[in-house]
């Protein structure tokens, strides 16, 4: 569904989009099987026009057989784990050493298994219902959609000798738009609002570990707490405070460690010369206090100096303080020196993949700087509409996601190996980086 041309018109003038401020494979987990490359399963963003309806959320297959001596001839769709080819629900020919292959099978809304659905559920990955199998007469590979709840404890003795800017960390990029929750819509789809189509909760199961928030503030609730809400610039998408809560509860729950960015305000917290709302600052200080205080990490406490990497990641958790809180501006920061400072923003600001990638393979070499005061930073690894692009429809942001997320996952697995931090995606069900985050940063331990 298309978004209002109300919606429009306030996207349009502020032009969405983040604020100013030799190859080895990897085996991202212990349900992978691999006789030689790699396959894993993603999403596709945009609905499939055909007759009789849309197809939302096809599965998508994916491969890697750069380095196969015998290719694999077929890869398969399966709702389980492969063990033979007839078992398949579809099986489609491999042509070329890299690829994918798009299903004509949505991935519907799958619970999440091992009672993470209603709750709190069984530490490690476990696998939602689409696999993939690979192979010749013989399946040789597979793996499947799968959710990481607990993939920082499950890597701890590799990882927590990490300093937290040193990590991989899967991002999600406007974290709080994947379904309005306001009086006047409850749209589950729009082509330049929505960013994202799981829920703060699905996200952390999956394994999203940091969370690109833009807050505003609306003074005609009579409440102050829910004056507060998520928003894609100007437009209302969910009250921030129940998602707090879910954050809370998956804090009170585990020993992750999660990344929470105030990176923009785009309404409601500035006067019209600029100057801070004091009291509104205030109030969305002591609402992240109250609803996150026990698990903050404070940055006068663990910070370390500007250009450094950030403490070991064994601190925070020895110290159970797993909340890292980012405030983009520095003013307020200075009154409150438990915020972290400003969390540098890689965005290329454009609508062209190429120039996504030529901006995103500078900058991530050259991150992060000697002065920086933050030890994180963040590669928006987006596309960003145009004024135009929104004024006439052209195009949508799932269409956009689906056009880059492919090429994510193969850059951070080669161009920035070795010194990304923080990717942010929109739809990242459509890319492969939190199990390729996981990996890195696994190797990267390993190289300590």
């Amino acid at each position: 569904m298309a978004a209002s041309w109300y919606s429009i018109a306030f996207l349009a003038v502020t032009a969405l989009g983040a604020s100013i401020g030799p190859k080895k494979q990897f085996q991202s987990s212990v349900l992978d099987r691999s006789g030689c490359g790699k396959v894993w399963v993603t999403v596709h963003s945009p609905n499939i026009r055909r007759q009789g309806g849309d197809l939302l959320d096809a599965v998508e297959l994916n491969w890697d057989f750069a380095t196969c001596s015998n290719r694999p001839t077929q890869i398969g769709l399966f709702n389980h784990k492969p063990s033979m080819w007839a078992n398949a629900i579809a099986i489609y020919q491999v042509d070329s050493p890299e690829g994918h292959v798009i299903t004509n099978i949505s991935l519907g809304d799958p619970y999440l298994p091992g009672g993470w659905d209603k709750g709190v559920g069984a530490r490690g990955p476990n696998c939602l219902w689409p696999w993939a199998g690979a192979g010749d007469k013989h399946i040789q590979t597979s793996n499947c959609l799968k959710i990481q709840p607990t993939w920082m404890e499950d890597n701890a003795e590799s990882i927590n000798k990490l300093r937290i800017g040193e990590l991989a960390i899967p991002g999600s990029h406007n974290a709080g738009a994947w379904k309005f929750d306001t009086e006047i819509s409850t749209v589950s789809r729009d082509n330049f609002v929505l960013c994202q189509d799981r829920s703060i909760w699905q996200q952390l199961v999956h394994g999203i570990r940091y969370f690109d928030f833009r807050i505003a503030y609306y003074d005609f609730y009579p409440r102050m707490e829910d004056r507060y809400w998520l928003n894609h610039n100007l437009i209302r998408v969910r009250p921030l405070v129940p998602l707090l809560k879910e954050i809370r509860k998956f804090l009170d729950s585990t020993k992750e460690v999660i990344f929470l960015d105030a990176h923009h305000f785009p309404v409601g917290f500035y006067h019209q010369n600029g100057a801070p709302i004091w009291e509104v600052h205030n109030g969305l200080i002591q609402i992240i206090q109250r609803e996150l205080g026990p698990h903050l990490a404070s940055a006068s406490q663990f910070g370390t100096n500007p250009g450094t990497r950030g403490p070991i990641l064994q601190t925070l958790i020895n110290a159970d303080k797993r909340l890292v809180f980012s405030y983009v501006d520095n003013t307020i920061v200075l009154g409150n020196r438990w915020l972290w400072p400003i969390l540098p923003h890689l965005w290329a600001n454009t609508n062209k993949p190429v120039e996504l990638f030529n901006f995103l393979d500078r900058s991530i070499n050259n991150h992060p700087l000697p002065s920086a005061r933050s030890p994180l930073f963040s590669a928006m690894a987006q596309t960003t509409p145009t004024v135009f692009d929104i004024l006439f429809l052209r195009g949508s942001l799932r269409g956009n996601a689906d056009i880059v997320n492919r090429i994510v996952t193969k850059r951070l697995t080669t161009l920035w190996r070795h010194n990304a931090n923080i990717v942010s995606s929109d739809f990242f069900l459509g890319n492969d980086v939190i199990d390729v985050s996981i990996a890195l940063s696994v190797e990267r331990s390993n190289r300590l």
